[in-house]
């Protein structure tokens, strides 16, 4: 400790931003000396950037972030937990519940980026959602202001909306879409946060989405631009919109569809850092899943680099699971999965399932999400405000 006290500010800064963000948070239980170079003005970056340049410093950890609803009150619970792939006897070592209170009703999560979620309320009878931005570990969070659209909300037939995060200017964005009835045109809001501009109606745009259902109301962040499912005359299209151009990429086709498949069930998302599509098919009564991965010949894989028709872009199938949820490819060959509560484990090459643990809670969404210690304040949101209490509990 004498030792560490005489190092210079700048070497224990460099040594701290390599530790894992729970054992940071230990580090400010330890001493006055930690815990202001903890919250040294410099320390949250260096560690965000530490971690994001060097992604193999977690050892192999797949992380996640659940949202369980109880049966009883109809009332949300968060979820974190660790996928150790260097660890095949017992990969889930801990679930850590955090008690983080949503300021909604029926709540969503709209999209996890570099620590921070974007929940929105998922009421159907609501439009005009609204939106909320938090970190867990830092406890703060900003309800964003209402977005404003331009004519009576009864004139659109549904809302969408995603969040993602824009590398190139270290910008976070929330976006908004409405599509209108009678021109089937979709207006889109973009909120940066810290701009300070608030909520930016940037148009309406001609995406050819008359007479289509929309089978994800949360858009999918992959790879530079969000992603949305919709569904037209039995037949899958996928419309992306990149983050940074905050322009409409050309509509992207998905991979045949067997004649057994049932174009209702069919899913995206991403894996590895891949955009996934899944075809769901349904062959006397059993249920299954092909998923195709869209890979770049040049690996590259940007929506906004697609070009005419999407050359550079091919759909590779890559296997067939019987399970619902997609959330990892695994180093050993597996995908780690969700079925109803329980986290699933399934090997490829044997074609076979294993139960992980029983999560023992209705589960809404689990996506991944890595915490951190981004802050709202330092992107300059004015707005922020603590959480009253946030309780982490460890359970096996």
């Amino acid at each position: 400790m004498e030792y560490f006290k005489s190092l210079p500010v700048e070497i224990a800064l460099e040594i701290l931003t390599g530790l894992p963000i729970e054992s940071v948070l230990g580090c400010k239980l330890v001493s006055k000396t930690w815990r202001n170079l903890v919250l040294h003005p410099s320390f949250s970056k260096m560690h965000f950037h530490h971690h994001l340049l060097n992604p193999d410093s977690d050892s192999g950890k797949l992380s996640f972030l659940a949202m369980t609803r109880s049966e009883i009150g109809n009332n949300e619970n968060f979820q974190y937990f660790e996928y150790n792939q260097d660890n095949e006897s017992t990969p889930i070592e801990s679930i850590r519940r955090i008690n983080l209170i949503s300021p909604f009703i029926d709540t969503r999560i709209v999209g996890s980026c570099n620590g921070l979620i974007c929940l929105a309320s998922g009421g159907t009878s609501l439009k005009v959602r609204p939106h909320c931005i938090c970190n867990p570990i830092t406890k703060e969070y900003v309800l964003l202001p209402e977005i404003r659209i331009n004519c009576n909300i009864s004139q659109y037939i549904v809302s969408m909306s995603g969040f993602g995060y824009v590398s190139s200017t270290n910008e976070y964005k929330v976006v908004g879409m409405f599509m209108l009835k009678k021109t089937h045109l979709l207006e889109v809001h973009i909120y940066t946060l810290g701009s300070g501009f608030g909520w930016r109606n940037i148009g309406n745009f001609d995406c050819h989405i008359n007479n289509c259902s929309w089978q994800h109301r949360q858009g999918i962040f992959a790879n530079g631009a969000l992603c949305w499912l919709k569904l037209k005359n039995d037949i899958s299209e996928i419309i992306a919109f990149d983050l940074s151009q905050e322009i409409f990429c050309e509509n992207l086709l998905t991979p045949p569809s067997p004649p057994e498949s049932y174009s209702l069930g069919n899913r995206i998302g991403v894996l590895d850092g891949v955009f996934f599509f899944a075809i769901c098919s349904v062959i006397q009564g059993v249920v299954s899943y092909d998923v195709w991965l869209l890979k770049k010949k040049n690996g590259n894989h940007d929506m906004k680099d697609q070009g005419e028709e999407h050359q550079s872009f091919i759909w590779s199938r890559e296997f067939e699971i019987y399970d619902i949820e997609l959330l990892a490819i695994t180093k050993s060959d597996g995908v780690l999965c969700l079925w109803d509560n329980y986290l699933n484990f399934y090997d490829l090459k044997a074609a076979t399932s294993k139960w992980l643990v029983d999560l023992k809670k209705l589960v809404v969404q689990v996506l991944p999400h890595k915490n951190t210690l981004v802050s709202l304040k330092e992107l300059g949101e004015e707005g922020t405000k603590t959480m009253e209490s946030i309780e982490a509990m460890i359970s096996h």
